[in-house]
């Protein structure tokens, strides 16, 4: 028997983030044989982290429909706020005659200790909204050099021709170190932008609401991440035109583009830096009187210079440089301003967590001012409510920064418990997003389970790919019986990620059973008729299904129970169960509805719901 019972999503309300013109209500459950003076609750805002408010909590007589579940327990509360925008943390303070002691987070679970491990509470601006078109949709993530190559463009010579390979062999392996001496991304299978256009049937047959597309501008390596030119399409993917073609087409769809946008750095052989002569005008490296010279960190002028994470070909930014900031974010003739005026619907930033505040507070103005529906999402890979990075906590997601974030958290979650992982520490994860995110940021996460930072979901769930030998990763394709558990495994995890809080996002190929290795073996191109049918028909079947039921996906979260290989939580209407026990579960909170989704049959019964073996259903319940 537990002796203190407080769950932030059943005993704190509202679930989730607060705004800043609303109340808190906090309440926890003290079993009658823990004797002490006076309970208080204790916050204090993380900028002042030795300022302590103390409140008194008050005894409340536990609700009539409660009495018998919190029987020998009493109950305590507090009503907190409206406090401003900004990052706190709580915990609860037993007071005895002498002496006091804490009650903390410990394991998820509150515990009576001397050790101080804090709740969180994120309070937002009450203004803070994100963009309803995305709400309850389907992503689609594309690396556009290995999904399509349209013959209907032909690319003219890039000016460093001479140092890219051009690939003429459609599905061959990409370039690694493993098989490359000085290996630098400069393989080109040569997928353009007509490619993707000419695909548009193909993702409406997918329910596809965005697509994301990994950088498009000029730059000398397949991945694009070294940008040459911010206001170019690169050559060989097509040319300004293409870009307002495609998008012009897509919208017809009711499918937008989103950007990658890369300004933590520029590559070396662009018109910023121009290390090697090749474009007219005069770079950084060239002359201290460029016009580009004051946005580098030299350190020894001109070869020893900041860049990202060492790669000389990667030169840093430095995004406080007014100059910088107004290129990019200029309302008039700014680079994001360019891209949005020929259709692009939003930003997805590149490493969010190396861009300092002021820089992204510009982002964001300059993207809204253009369209106020223009989704921003940053590339963070933790928590990003308490993301410590540039010297100080935080603020992506208060209300004046960024929509939304790539949601690695969840993929980790979904993969840990396929893999072993108990029901209950995926509850316990989920719960921690969900009570730290804004209801505005939760329902725009991008949900995923593949990038092209990763290794493919296909992989991971069959393999420990981080223990896996690097020099075996060359041509290494998984074993047929493996490769169909890990597909089978699969399915539940895309179950799983298709139907929590946020936008799902496919990463190109994953709905094939594409398999790979982390870069750059996760970007071998896509074919779209060399599919595992099987994956295929699931994914096809999922995407219908959440296009189905988008009202019931926008917004609206409830977990309803995790126990020994059983998962229960609720999407309005729709229930979503996941079995990964090997025999038939009776799930007696369920006595009515239809199955609507998923790959084994349910049995109502008088007693509850039966459900398969192995299973993920998906039931709509009778209103």
């Amino acid at each position: 028997m537990r002796k203190v019972i407080y769950r932030q999503e059943i005993d704190k309300k509202p679930l989730g983030g607060v705004k800043n013109n609303e109340k808190t209500s906090i309440d926890i459950y003290i079993h009658e044989s823990i004797h002490f003076q006076s309970l208080e609750f204790v916050y204090f805002n993380d900028k002042s982290p030795y300022d302590l408010k103390r409140i008194p909590m008050t005894i409340l007589e536990i609700d009539r429909e409660d009495q018998l579940k919190y029987q020998g327990y009493i109950r305590y509360h507090v009503d907190l706020g409206p406090l401003e925008t900004g990052l706190y943390f709580y915990y609860f303070q037993l007071n005895y005659h002498d002496c006091s002691h804490n009650i903390s987070k410990i394991n998820y679970q509150p515990e009576v200790t001397d050790d101080l491990i804090c709740w969180q509470l994120t309070v937002y601006d009450a203004d803070f909204t994100t963009p309803d078109w995305i709400k309850g949709g389907i992503i689609y993530q594309i690396f556009p050099d290995r999904f399509k190559r349209s013959s209907s463009y032909k690319a003219p010579r890039a000016v460093n021709e001479d140092e890219r390979t051009i690939r003429n062999d459609w599905g061959g392996r990409p370039q690694s170190g493993l098989d490359t001496p000085d290996y630098s991304a400069k393989d080109f299978f040569m997928g353009n932008l007509d490619g993707i256009r000419e695909s548009r049937a193909y993702l409406e047959g997918l329910n596809i609401d965005m697509v994301y597309l990994n950088p498009i501008v000029e730059s000398s390596e397949n991945h694009r991440y070294s940008t040459a030119d911010y206001k170019n399409v690169d050559p060989y993917l097509g040319t300004i035109d293409s870009f307002r073609d495609l998008c012009h087409d897509f919208n017809k769809s009711g499918i937008k583009l989103v950007l990658d946008g890369v300004f933590s750095h520029t590559g070396s052989d662009s018109i910023y830096f121009n290390r090697y002569g090749r474009y007219p005008g005069i770079g950084a490296y060239q002359s201290k009187e460029s016009a580009y010279y004051p946005w580098f960190n030299f350190i020894d002028y001109p070869n020893t210079y900041a860049s990202w994470w060492g790669f000389d070909n990667l030169p840093e930014l430095i995004k406080e440089n007014e100059d910088y900031t107004n290129y990019v974010c200029n309302q008039e003739d700014g680079v994001l301003k360019f891209w949005q005026d020929l259709g692009a619907g939003g930003w997805r930033l590149d490493v969010a967590d190396e861009l300092p505040d002021v820089f992204i507070d510009r982002l964001r103005e300059s993207i809204k001012a253009t369209d106020p529906e223009a989704l921003i999402i940053g590339e963070v890979w933790e928590d990003a409510t308490n993301k410590f990075s540039y010297g100080g906590r935080r603020r992506y997601l208060l209300g004046q920064q960024l929509d939304s974030v790539m949601n690695y958290p969840w993929r980790t979650a979904i993969i840990d418990l396929l893999k072993g992982q108990d029901t209950k520490l995926f509850k316990n994860r989920i719960i921690d997003l969900i009570s730290n995110y804004p209801q505005p940021a939760l329902d725009t996460l991008m949900n995923l389970l593949s990038t092209h930072d990763t290794a493919r979901i296909t992989t991971c769930l069959a393999l420990d790919v981080d223990s896996f030998k690097h020099e075996d990763k060359l041509g290494y394709s998984l074993p047929e019986g493996l490769y169909k558990k890990s597909l089978e495994l699969e399915k539940i995890a895309s179950f799983i990620q298709f139907t929590l809080p946020g936008v799902p996002s496919l990463y190109y190929g994953d709905e094939n059973g594409m398999e790979g290795f982390s870069d750059p073996y996760n970007r071998c191109c896509f074919i779209e008729e060399d599919r595992n049918q099987d994956i295929y028909d699931h994914y096809k079947a999922l995407t219908t299904f959440r296009s189905k039921y988008k009202d019931s996906f926008k917004t609206g979260f409830e977990f309803g129970f995790a126990r020994e290989n059983l998962i229960c939580y609720y999407r309005n209407d729709i229930a979503c169960l996941i079995n990964l026990g090997d025999k038939p579960v009776l799930v007696e909170e369920i006595l009515g509805g239809k199955k609507v989704f998923g790959n084994k049959d349910v049995y109502p019964t008088n007693y509850g719901l039966v459900v398969g073996p192995r299973s993920y259903t998906a039931i709509h319940l009778d209103k």
